[in-house]
């Protein structure tokens, strides 16, 4: 009504609902486990040049607590799945939106689960917090309450360290969009910087403000080569102490690069495969500021089109390389080439439609199915060091990427400062056959307690549970041939390791190596080529301690004798004489000769595959070995013996030797092994060598020969020294050796 003074409303919202909300469980089906969840809400326009996507999206993790008397509790989360809405049904009202759907999961089955948000908002007050219930079929239901942290959808730490030889001007690019003429007509005139560019998508990106400067003005220094960077990449991420994956990445301006013409290199993407990369993929990339594409790069505001170009040249390489660091593939290798992205590239572009009018048409940003797996795709898929680089590049992955039936606790990652480490290592290359054995280490992690812990990390104990991505894609859980029921083994693991504080690395770690090769499924490690391994402890209080992604490679036949090898090689047999550790059962008798076989094959090749063969042969002689035979009982005599079955006549068992330790045989077949090893001298073959020695060590003993004990001692506690073996080791050996 005209003249009508209306009173504002009492729910005028000052910004958008859109952004990531975090909270904790308020109500759950199962008392104790605690869950949280980040929640990210994409339904209304939350920043300039920025889609909405109207969909909903969150990470679940499960919440665990540890109380020390006198201190404040320690707390950490670790991941468990993720999901989206796809289509929600949103309905706004004056005072709140509610926002309803069907959850998607990303990895494993699930029953159908529901959610419901309520987001309210007062005038003048913060939006939130947002009510979620998920509600699954047969009644379960979870309850959280999330308070809004931002108005974006991740969030990550950006490094970039410089090199002083293109120190000066520009270091990191800022483009306006209206300082060159080739662009769409109607794109709307912004600063554009890293930050800027990712923030438009939905990612806060926080650049240190520190920044290394690295000296490469030596005059026989004249580019990078993929080893230096890839050393480089190494030496910066091992200052980081953090638990990983994580939100990190690293990025490097340096000079050029050896090969001509490449401006910007994701440069750990090849570690795995030419190099000892440890690290997860995705952690860094370099942008070469020397390229011809900056020759022109201004050292302030750009003055004619051809500065423009290359500072907007330079702003795209910086965008593009990072985008690779969240698992962003090339436009072209996701089936859309004519894709208006960051990811694309301007000349494969115009090959199609012109000259010119990738740029022309291009408006700065990446594309709404890129935007999809930024904002709301499966966590590891997104994370930094998450999934292996191109496993999901978008929201419809390429099939032979895709992770077929996932088992959710594969995924398991650590967030915050858990007060225990679960550290997996082994070699990172086996050859063809070879049984696989891992490292398993336990380490405490508190400055001020120790940790009383059960120390057994066999899988058959049921304290950890593997997961293995084979080389086609597909995750598996490691099942153990045994599922021992037993008391705890515990031990006290010491503080942290300090130096300074004078507390030598070793009485806070514990180490078990773990055969992994054959399980209940069968055979893990038997095709050629890249496999990845993670473990999840579990101790008591429901304790959740996931171990780092370990990379290892499987190796080809060598030969088509070995390959012919393989038929009998992999069999129930030969797995169950493996997984025993040797077995002179008449049971698994094919098999120990199979692995006889393969022995004999090697010849004089002092290789792993023959020197853990060779192991597991010994194994079987160096022990008595018993067999439970059975007597039928005699016929009866008399006209009554007939009456009865014959399955009801009585029997007789008992348990005789059939074999005594052969310590000479055990120490002739080890004497190849033991050489190997002792070549090898690899940290990683550490615990499997001292197991060998030890080994060898007791048939000596047992045929008298304390000199011969104490010699291969001496040279175990030499070559573990040369390892760097920690200290409370050596002192364990010399122990033993003292004794003898």
């Amino acid at each position: 009504m005209a003249g009508h003074n209306s009173a504002p409303s009492r729910c005028e919202r000052s910004g958008p609902v859109s952004g990531r909300y975090e909270g904790e469980s308020t109500a759950t089906p199962v008392a104790g486990q605690e869950r949280a969840l980040d929640l990210r809400v994409d339904i209304d326009s939350r920043y300039a040049n920025s889609p909405v996507l109207n969909r909903i999206s969150g990470d679940l993790y499960q919440v665990q607590r540890i109380r020390i008397p006198g201190k404040p509790a320690q707390s950490w989360r670790v991941y468990l799945e993720s999901w989206i809405v796809d289509d929600p049904d949103i309905k706004w009202e004056e005072c709140h939106v509610e926002i309803t759907g069907e959850l998607r999961y990303w990895r494993g089955v699930h029953p159908p689960i529901t959610v419901r948000v309520r987001i309210p908002w007062r005038t003048s007050e913060p939006v939130g917090p947002a009510a979620v219930t998920l509600s699954q079929d047969g009644g379960q239901t979870w309850g959280f309450v999330c308070a809004r942290v931002g108005d974006w959808f991740r969030e990550m730490n950006l490094e970039i360290d410089v090199c002083e030889s293109v120190s000066t001007g520009f270091v990191l690019p800022r483009y306006n969009t209206h300082v060159h003429p080739d662009r769409p007509a109607d794109i709307p005139a912004r600063d554009l910087s890293i930050e800027e560019c990712y923030r438009e998508a939905g990612v806060r990106m926080a650049v240190r403000p520190d920044r290394t400067v690295i000296d490469d003005t030596a005059a026989d220094f004249q580019s990078w080569s993929a080893v230096e960077l890839h050393d480089a990449m190494e030496r910066y991420f091992s200052q980081y102490q953090g638990p990983w994956p994580n939100w990190e990445m690293w990025g490097l301006l340096a000079g050029q690069y050896e090969k001509s013409g490449v401006g910007g290199v994701m440069f750990d993407a090849a570690a795995a495969y030419g190099g000892a990369g440890r690290g997860p993929d995705r952690q860094g990339f370099a942008v070469f500021r020397k390229h011809n594409w900056f020759k022109k790069l201004p050292a302030a505001a750009p003055a004619d089109k051809d500065q423009a170009e290359a500072l907007r040249k330079f702003l795209y390489t910086w965008v593009h390389e990072a985008g690779h660091a969240f698992n962003f593939l090339h436009s072209w290798d996701k089936n859309r080439p004519d894709a208006l992205s960051w990811m694309n590239y301007d000349w494969k572009y115009d090959a199609n439609h012109g000259d010119g009018a990738f740029w022309r048409a291009f408006r700065m940003r990446f594309d709404d199915e890129e935007l999809i797996h930024l904002r709301h795709g499966d966590r590891p898929a997104v994370m930094m060091g998450g999934d292996p680089w191109a496993s999901g590049g978008h929201a419809e992955s390429p099939a032979a990427a895709e992770h077929l039936h996932t088992p959710p606790g594969a995924m398991a990652e650590l967030e915050g400062r858990p007060p225990l480490e679960l550290l997996l290592r082994s070699k990172g290359y086996f050859e063809f056959m070879e049984p696989v054995h891992i490292e398993f280490r336990l380490r405490n992690l508190l400055e001020d307690i120790p940790l009383k812990l059960d120390i057994r990390m066999g899988p058959e104990y049921g304290g950890t549970t593997v997961y293995i991505r084979r080389p086609d894609g597909r995750v598996v859980e490691y099942d153990p041939i045994l599922c021992l029921i037993a008391e705890t083994e515990t031990k006290t693991l010491d503080l942290a390791a300090d130096a300074e504080a004078g507390r030598p690395e070793g009485p806070d770690r514990v180490s078990e190596t773990v055969f992994l090769s054959y399980g209940k499924y069968g055979f893990y490690f038997d095709a050629p080529g890249e496999y990845l391994v993670r473990a999840v402890y579990r101790g008591a209080g429901d304790v959740l301690i996931p171990s780092n992604m370990l990379r290892v490679r499987v190796g080809t036949p060598q030969s088509k004798a070995e390959d012919r090898l393989a038929q009998d090689y992999f069999s129930y047999q030969v797995g169950m004489a493996l997984y025993l550790g040797g077995s002179p059962s008449e049971y698994l008798k094919d098999g120990m000769k199979a692995i006889r076989d393969v022995v004999k094959e090697t010849g004089d090749k002092d290789s792993m595959l023959k020197a853990k063969l060779s192991t597991v042969l010994a194994e079987a002689v160096s022990k008595p070995f018993h067999r439970v035979e059975v007597e039928p009982a005699p016929e009866a005599a008399g006209p009554t013996a007939a009456a009865g079955p014959a399955a009801a006549r009585p029997v007789k068992a008992k348990v005789v030797k059939v074999s005594d330790p052969n310590p000479d045989e055990a120490l002739k077949l080890t004497k190849q092994a033991l050489a190997a090893f002792h070549a090898e001298k690899s940290k990683d073959l550490n615990l499997m060598y001292r197991n060998l020695v030890e080994q060898r060590v007791g048939n000596w003993v047992a045929i008298g020969d304390s000199a011969e004990a104490k010699k291969e001692l001496n040279a175990l506690h030499r070559d573990l020294k040369a390892c760097d073996a920690n200290t409370n080791i050596l002192d364990e050996i010399k122990e033993v050796h003292d004794k003898i």
